[in-house]
Order: C-alpha cells, then structure tokens, then sequence
C-alpha cells in the first residue's frame, strides 16, 4: 500500500510495494499530464514483465503530490537473461534496450544486478532539495 504524502509533497522515506494498478490510480489519473506519463509508466512495466525483469522501481515528482508533475522516473532490474534475449531478436527486449541506449525517454534507467539495484534506490531516495532530505519512492510488482 502507498502511504499519504508527507507535509513536504514526498513519500515517507523507504520503498513501497505497490501494484501497477495501485500505481495507476493513486498517481496516474488526476490530470492529462499523469494521464499521459502513466501510459509511459504502463509501457515500460509491460515491457519489464514481457523481459523477466524482476524489479521496477518509480520516482520522479510523479510519486509526489504536485498536480502537474514534470516527469516520471524509472529503474528496471533487468533480467539476467537479457542480453540473450537481445541477441536470439526478441522484440520486448530490442525495444527496451533502444529506449535504455538512446535515452528516449531519458526518465528509464537500468539495473544489472542488485548492486546497481541498490545505488539507484541510494540515489532516487534523496530530494534535490538544498538539506538532500529523505523521501519514498514506490516498486511496482512485475
């Protein structure tokens, strides 16, 4: 379950499971800009579940209370299967791949192993405010 927003718009601190209907709805349906970034969010959790990836985490002002959040941030644990999967031309795989290479969107980042897993979430969970402060970010179950 997703926690309500803290006094400062965030997230309590730590990960929190959610699922992407969950997702869809606490984040996704407010305004056309949510709209609109949850069709991209929807896409890429599609094309997670399609790869085997196992974990996908979500950040960005989307999993803030701004009404009009300017991007959505994403980290897939990829598959340890993944570069086969590029290799033998499956298509989820081509197209995950293209969107990681190209930085298009640019909001998608990967994971090779729960190392680079770990410093993403690091990374994610410190606000670009001046005190660096804590904040929540939500893991869609694949």
């Amino acid at each position: 379950m997703i926690p309500d927003f803290r006094d400062d718009g965030y997230l309590p601190q730590g990960v929190h499971i959610a699922t992407e209907a969950e997702v869809t709805f606490r984040f996704g349906t407010s305004s056309p800009r949510r709209r609109r970034l949850v069709l991209r969010l929807r896409r890429w959790v599609e094309l997670s579940r399609l790869t085997g990836a196992s974990r996908f985490l979500v950040d960005g002002s989307f999993v803030t209370s701004k009404k009009e959040p300017n991007d959505i941030d994403a980290v897939v644990l990829l598959a340890d299967d993944f570069e086969q999967q590029i290799s033998r031309g499956l298509e989820p795989a081509l197209e995950l791949e293209q969107m990681l290479l190209s930085r298009r969107p640019e909001e998608i980042f990967a994971a090779e192993d729960s190392r680079d897993w770990d410093d993403w979430v690091e990374f994610f969970s410190r606000t670009r405010e001046v005190d660096g402060r804590r904040k929540g970010l939500v893991e869609v179950q694949l």
